[in-house]
């Protein structure tokens, strides 16, 4: 087992080539014959930026023998980097690294690139010491973020390993104009299931970043990265959707995560968790979805059940309420919302309520927006 001391920096340069510095790590252990083995870096890192600049590569390896000094190198380029881009990110990439001197092994990792060599075959590994992750420090006050957040990470996760390249890249709206840019790489010498296993490390470590705007999460075969602020363009995001289980897509978390927004009506305005109730005993719920969405896209039937279920979730009483790991079962099951019937949420009762009585005053409307928020953030 190789062992690591590794640096996290939170200060770096940001610019088209993305040379953010998100992590560093050097071998504990030191070459044993320093000329050959310089003399190998020398040459891995020649190769390796010829690949760049003569064919436009984002993803490369290589390995040098001198004596009985073997040198493995590999690079790799998030896609959306232009060939000049991806250059300069090598180089930054392979300044920073020599940092660890005479380790027979070292690792740089960029938001735009990263670059690694070691003294023994490595091409193929994705999970090891020194993984982490780094989060942003800002907070976003966006409805739903962190849940529609949590859904744009799981689907990358998904979706990258069953790739033809372990590439996914997305832009998914949130509310009031705010979007989550997300992307995740896998090693293009990794196998699908070590690609899938650092997904999911990835994955579990970015819980820890939402609802926060940005966060990255890094291992030795993998990177993930979201944030609000677009580091893409537009135009180079990846469909996604058919690596994606029918039903598996982000608009269903959309739909729960707006009931802590507001929409208007006739009368004024008016929360959307009590539009959403009124609608519910009526039958008429799927006047919710967004006529902008193709009815093609989705199952009626399915959008159904999650609005129900996120009424389940604003009931009353917390103890009527599903745990998350009821509200998973629910979600894949196909039956058992069926023979569940929520109670009206307190909240929708208390804002018809004064609605009716016609309160004007400040605390009265500050009072409402207090009471759907709160709804929301049960479990």
């Amino acid at each position: 087992m190789m062992l690591w001391s590794s640096n996290i920096a939170e200060h770096g340069a940001k610019g088209d080539p993305q040379t953010y510095l998100v992590n560093t790590g050097c071998s504990t252990y030191n070459a044993t014959n320093v000329q050959s083995f310089y003399a190998n870096i020398n040459a891995t890192f020649s190769d390796l930026r010829k690949d760049i600049s003569n064919n436009s590569k984002h993803f490369g390896t290589t390995q040098e023998a001198r004596e009985d000094v073997l040198t493995y190198a590999m690079f790799q380029c998030r896609n959306y980097l232009s060939k000049n881009d991806c250059l300069s990110c090598f180089n930054n990439a392979s300044t920073q690294i020599r940092n660890c001197s005479q380790a027979n092994g070292a690792r740089v990792i960029y938001d735009g690139c990263f670059l690694r060599y070691e003294s023994e075959m490595f091409f193929d590994q994705t999970d090891e010491l020194g993984k982490g992750v780094l989060c942003g420090k800002n907070t976003s006050n966006a409805a739903g973020f962190g849940l529609v957040g949590q859904q744009v990470i799981a689907d990358i996760q998904t979706a990258t390993p069953k790739t033809r390249d372990f590439y996914a890249a997305t832009k998914t709206q949130v509310a009031n104009g705010t979007a989550i840019y997300a992307v995740a790489q896998c090693v293009e010498t990794a196998t699908e299931d070590k690609c899938l296993s650092c997904m999911q490390a990835g994955y579990n470590n970015l819980q820890s970043c939402l609802p926060n705007t940005e966060g990255r999460a890094y291992d030795a075969g993998c990177f993930m990265r979201y944030s609000t602020t677009p580091f893409f363009a537009d135009n180079q995001t990846i469909d996604i959707a058919p690596y994606l289980k029918k039903g598996d897509s982000s608009r269903k978390w959309i739909i729960i995560a707006a009931s802590v927004g507001t929409v208007g009506d006739d009368d004024g305005r008016e929360y959307l968790l009590q539009r959403t109730w009124k609608l519910y005993e009526r039958g008429m719920h799927l006047e919710l979805v967004d006529k902008a969405i193709d009815p093609n896209d989705y199952d009626a039937e399915d959008v159904k059940k999650i609005i129900e279920i996120a009424l389940l979730c604003t009931q009353a009483s917390a103890a009527t309420r599903p745990t998350m790991s009821e509200v998973v079962v629910l979600l894949k099951s196909k039956s058992l919302v069926e023979n569940l019937r929520p109670t009206m949420p307190v909240f929708v009762e208390t804002n018809m309520k004064i609605r009716e009585s016609k309160s004007s005053s400040t605390s009265g409307s500050s009072s409402n927006a207090t009471a759907s928020i709160s709804v929301l953030s049960a479990r």
